[in-house]
C-alpha cells in the first residue's frame, strides 16, 4: 500500500515530527489519580510526542479535559486529534447510584436481567451524528481541550451512512473554513472503513484504524491521498502472545533466531512490534498507550533511537509467513476486533 501525503495533513504533521503519538482511551482508570493520568501526558510530551489522540467519550468525558492542561501551557508545540459521534455516559452521581444497584441486582438475581435495565444514561451512546447532538460534542471538545481548534476531527465509530448526511459534510466543512479544524476523517473498524472509502475517499483527509501482527489491517486498505493512523498493536492480545511464547520452547527459539529478540522479555517484544506498526504504515501515524511513565519514555526512546533494524523486522514478516503462526492468531483471536 503506497500512501501519498496530501498538503493540508502535511502542514499538520511536519517531516521530522515523531511518528508517534499517545493515546488516550485507556488515560483514566479506577487505579490512576487525574493527577497521574496527566503526569503520562507531561511524559510522552517530555520525551519527545508531539500527536495526541483523545475522544469526547473517552474516561467518561474527562479525558479531554485533563489533555486539555497540557494543552494550556503547550497548545502550539502539540497536534491534537479528537473525535465525535459516541456521547459519554453521564457523571450524575443519581444515575451511577442506581446503575450500580441495577447492576449488583442483576449479579445476584440474573432473572432480574429481563425486568429491570440499566439507565441508557449511564452507557456511552453510539451513532451521535445528528447535527446538533455533533455540534455540541465538538463545542465540547473545544472547550475541555482549551483549545479554538483541532488539528484533527474524526468521526468516531461511523459507518457509511453517516457519511452520506449531507448537512453533516456541509457541517465538516464549515469548521474547516471557520478555522475550528484543520482536518477531518473517520475513526472506525476495518471493515466499515473500506466500505466508506469505496464511497467518500475523496471527503477524508485523515483515516483511523486497528491494526496489529495478528490482523494487519492497515495492508487491507486501498492507496488514498491522506494521513493514515494505526492503532492497538500493543492491546490485551499482547499478554496471549507472550504466554504462547513462553509456553512454546520451539516457537520462542524460532522467534529469537528470527528476530534477535528474546520473546519473554516484554519490553523489547513490545519495541519490536510498535517498530513493525511504524514500518507497516511508513507514511503515517503510529498510536500507543502506556500505563507506566517509564514504559511511555522507554517505548519513544527506543523509536526516537531505532533500536530495531530493517532486519529485525524483516525476520518478523517470515514468522507472521508462517503457517504454525498464522493458526496460532487463528485459534486465538479469531472473531476479536484486533
Amino acid at each position: 500500500m503506497t500512501v501519498a501525503m496530501a498538503k493540508p495533513i502535511r502542514e499538520i504533521l511536519p517531516r521530522n515530527m515523531l511518528p508517534l503519538g499517545f493515546g488516550s482511551g485507556a488515560l483514566l482508570s479506577k487505579r490512576r489519580t487525574r493527577r497521574e493520568a496527566l503526569r503520562l501526558l507531561e511524559t510522552a510530551m517530555d520525551c519527545g510526542v508531539t500527536y495526541f489522540d483523545t475522544a469526547r467519550m473517552y474516561g467518561a468525558g474527562r479525558a479531554e479535559g485533563i489533555l486539555g492542561e497540557l494543552t494550556a501551557r503547550n497548545r502550539e508545540r502539540l497536534v491534537l486529534a479528537s473525535k465525535a459521534g459516541i456521547l459519554p455516559q453521564t457523571r450524575a452521581l443519581h444515575v451511577r447510584a442506581m446503575s450500580r444497584s441495577i447492576r449488583f441486582l442483576h449479579k445476584v438475581a440474573p432473572n432480574t436481567k429481563h425486568h429491570v435495565s440499566v439507565p441508557s444514561a449511564s452507557v456511552p451512546r453510539f451513532g451521535a451524528f445528528g447535527l446538533v447532538e455533533f455540534r455540541k460534542s465538538v463545542e465540547t471538545s473545544l472547550k475541555e481541550l482549551r483549545t479554538d481548534y483541532l488539528d484533527i476531527l474524526l468521526l468516531h465509530e461511523c459507518t457509511a451512512a453517516d457519511l452520506d448526511k449531507t448537512d453533516l459534510l456541509h457541517y465538516l466543512n464549515d469548521l474547516k473554513c471557520e478555522g475550528k479544524i484543520r482536518a477531518f476523517g473517520i475513526a472506525t473498524g476495518i471493515e466499515e472503513t473500506i466500505s466508506i472509502l469505496e464511497r467518500h475517499a475523496g471527503l477524508l483527509d485523515v483515516v483511523q484504524i486497528p491494526s496489529a501482527i495478528w490482523n494487519m489491517n492497515v495492508r487491507k486498505l486501498p492507496a488514498i491521498d491522506g494521513l493514515v493512523i494505526t492503532h492497538s498493536s500493543l492491546t490485551g492480545r499482547f499478554s496471549i502472545l507472550l504466554d504462547r511464547l513462553a509456553s512454546d520452547e520451539r516457537l520462542a527459539a524460532e522467534w529469537h533466531s528470527l528476530t534477535q529478540i528474546d520473546p519473554r522479555d516484554s519490553t523489547k517484544l513490545a519495541h519490536l512490534l510498535l517498530f513493525h506498526a511504524l514500518n507497516a504504515n511508513p507514511n503515517g501515524m503510529v498510536i500507543f498507550f502506556s500505563s507506566s511513565p517509564a514504559n511511555v519514555a522507554a517505548n519513544v526512546k527506543s523509536v526516537s533511537s531505532h533500536a530495531i533494524d530493517e532486519k529485525q523486522i524483516a525476520g518478523l514478516n517470515a514468522l507472521l509467513a508462517r503457517k504454525q503462526v498464522a493458526d496460532f492468531f487463528e485459534s486465538s483471536f479469531q472473531g476479536l476486533n484486533f
